[in-house]
């Protein structure tokens, strides 16, 4: 569903998205606890982790909404099925990517897990949830060329690229599911609000990954942890499991799947940024010109297109 732009600028002109706060610090967030977890995943496995992660959210998650008064049977009884739904696939969407990641390159990982807006945009496009136009499609295969010249750059520093087939095929679907997961969520946190949706995924999501990590956890090295562990768990759970979850889902509530979607892209320029000063990794200049050509494209895919009259 293209559009032309230009056609519409004019109507839209006071409407052009202004920076997304919400979705800009979401991004800076995840991309600072890629750095952690990458740290943590010495000593954790990628099921344990991820149990860790979402078993603690879903605590907190949960006692915010009691404290706010929040009534969780009524979302339940009304959308049990959907919830449902969508929960399981946060959970699987969740294991695959770590699983995936234990398999392939942090490089090849960072740049398949990037299209996760091109599976947005092309959902809802063909749902006819929302208008894609030209210059939207221009930026977003512009933003991931940027992001393809940072993994790529990182790689071709450290003088080899490794493969996995196996592994970049379940990044591949986890993107999808990144992806689906953004548009079927949105309909949900329009009715019951962003906190209560993302708290019930995230409790229903330990079906899936408490089966498969719990046992891990209880085998865990805790008493040799020190204290930068314990300060990158409630970094990875506060900030990249809580905070940055519902600023990005607050985004797609007010704004729409798609357009959130394109601040993916810049996860991966926050994470190649932070481990250069905290891992002491050095930038290559093909890496810096990834970042412009992200940022570009970053802005040319939240130009507004004409809204689909079927647009919830």
């Amino acid at each position: 569903m293209s559009g032309n732009c230009d056609e519409t600028r004019q109507s839209t002109e006071s409407t052009v998205p202004s920076i997304d706060w919400g979705a800009l610090s979401a991004t800076v967030v995840w991309g600072g606890s890629a750095v952690a977890q990458k740290f943590l995943l010495s000593d954790f496995s990628p099921a344990a982790l991820q149990c860790i992660r979402t078993c603690c959210a879903s605590v907190l998650l949960v006692a915010i909404l009691l404290l706010l008064g929040r009534r969780i049977h009524q979302a339940l009884s009304t959308d049990f099925w959907p919830l449902l739904g969508t929960g399981v696939l946060m959970g699987i969407q969740l294991m695959s990517f770590l699983y995936a990641l234990s398999l392939t390159s942090a490089s090849e990982g960072a740049l398949i897990i990037s299209t996760a807006p091109v599976w947005t945009a092309l959902l809802v496009a063909t749902l006819g949830l929302e208008a894609i136009c030209l210059r939207n499609w221009l930026g977003i295969l512009t933003a991931l060329g940027g992001v393809a010249l940072i993994v790529l750059g990182s790689s071709s520093r450290a003088g080899q690229f490794t493969n996995s087939v196996a592994g970049d095929m379940i990044m591949v679907l986890s993107a999808l599911l990144y992806g689906l997961f953004m548009v079927i969520s949105k309909g949900l946190m329009q009715r019951h609000g962003t906190l209560m949706v993302i708290a019930l995924c995230t409790c229903i999501a330990n079906i899936v990954i408490v089966p498969l990590g719990l046992r891990q956890v209880l085998a865990g090295p805790w008493s040799t942890l020190g204290t930068i562990h314990w300060l990158c768990l409630a970094y990875v759970v506060l900030l990249g499991s809580v905070y940055a979850f519902l600023m990005w889902y607050r985004s797609i509530k007010l704004t729409s799947p798609a357009h959130t979607a394109v601040y993916q892209y810049l996860q991966p320029i926050v994470a190649v940024l932070a481990a250069a000063i905290f891992l002491h990794e050095r930038l290559a200049i093909v890496q810096f010109v990834g970042i412009a050509v992200t940022l570009g494209g970053v802005y040319l895919a939240r130009y507004p297109a004409k809204h689909s009259p079927h647009t919830t």
